[in-house]
């Protein structure tokens, strides 16, 4: 037999528990009434204390059958109230699986009574149980008190949550340059900028997801740690070709007689490092190797001195008699 729980606040499992409430006591079969005064609630109260043991809370009685009684909880304590004897509980985790699965939602109290006036004076044990001999019962764990319990939850969770999105607001304020101060309306509105201005850089359109962003800007970074090996072969085939139109330039001078063959070397030389300047030298330069007939015209005269062609062709530019060379030349001395 038992009366309404009395759960402790914010917790779904009640911790004090109102075992018989002050009054007649009506019961569900067709034993009388119990009627309990004040005078009772002290009676087991005191014997409460002076036995110094916890009373047991078994399921359905099963410690008044002699069978194998695993306990759901403790009366840890009892105290008369105004309104009745109230019992402070400790449940054990399988009890508060049940109580909160509703498996289990009454109580029943065992008590000794005085056979003449039906008061209590002993709280023997108490049992959960689905069927209750107390009329009127209220359920351990009340829909409401599940409810409420649960609401407690949701907004602890709801708080956290506004705190953590509070934290990301203020983190994104920054990451945009805006002051701590700035409203949420407005922060909104620089994030949409940012990703339009993002968007316009990248060659991307105005409603382009920021999925899209991020795959153009991944696609950049591969590209661009590829430039170091894309710039070292674009700078091997610019000195090829700044060496073919070197040689280019410097061939087209000898086949124009404007440097002699054993010249070669210091035209490459020059070309290479002042292009322009070698090609303005080469416009204004002299005649100085003899191309078509001319160059014939010196094969065929070969004879005098025994000097090749090139040697006939840099006496003329020199104004120096082919004998006179000869003789430098067999002397192994410079010609004067």
């Amino acid at each position: 037999m038992g009366m309404a729980a009395n759960p402790m606040e914010g917790d779904i499992f009640p911790r004090w528990i109102r075992i018989l409430p002050l009054g007649r006591v009506e019961l569900v079969d067709q034993r009388s009434p119990l009627e309990v005064d004040l005078e009772s609630l002290s009676a087991m109260v005191s014997s409460f204390k002076s036995r110094g043991v916890d009373v047991v809370i078994d399921y359905e009685h099963q410690s008044l059958q002699g069978e194998r009684a695993p306990a759901a909880g403790w009366v840890k304590d009892l105290e008369a109230r105004g309104d009745g004897l109230y019992a402070r509980v400790e449940w054990t985790p399988q009890a508060q699986e049940y109580l909160r699965n509703r498996e289990y939602r009454y109580f029943s109290p065992v008590l000794r009574l005085d056979p003449e006036t039906r008061k209590p004076q002993i709280l023997m044990q108490v049992a959960l149980t689905n069927v209750p001999a107390i009329k009127g019962l209220a359920p351990l764990v009340a829909k409401q008190q599940e409810e409420t319990s649960r609401g407690v939850v949701v907004r602890g969770m709801e708080m956290t949550a506004n705190r953590e999105k509070g934290k990301m607001r203020e983190k994104l304020k920054g990451l945009m340059g805006l002051d701590p101060g700035t409203q949420e309306e407005s922060l909104w509105a620089r994030v949409v900028e940012v990703f339009r201005e993002l968007g316009e850089t990248l060659g991307l359109p105005e409603e382009a997801p920021a999925s899209r962003l991020a795959e153009t800007v991944a696609a950049l970074k591969a590209t661009s740690e590829q430039l170091p090996e894309v710039r070292q072969e674009l700078e091997v085939l610019k000195n090829r070709l700044a060496e073919e139109t070197v040689a280019q330039v410097v061939e087209e001078a000898l086949k124009a007689g404007k440097i002699a063959p054993a010249q070669k070397d210091w035209a490459l030389e020059y070309c290479g490092r002042d292009q322009e300047g070698f090609k303005a030298y080469i416009a204004g330069a002299p005649k100085v190797v003899p191309t078509g007939e001319d160059w014939q015209a010196l094969r065929d005269s070969r004879g005098a001195g025994g000097l090749h062609p090139e040697e006939l062709a840099l006496c003329r530019v020199l104004h120096l008699a082919p004998e006179v060379y000869a003789t430098a030349k067999a002397q192994g001395g410079k010609a004067q």
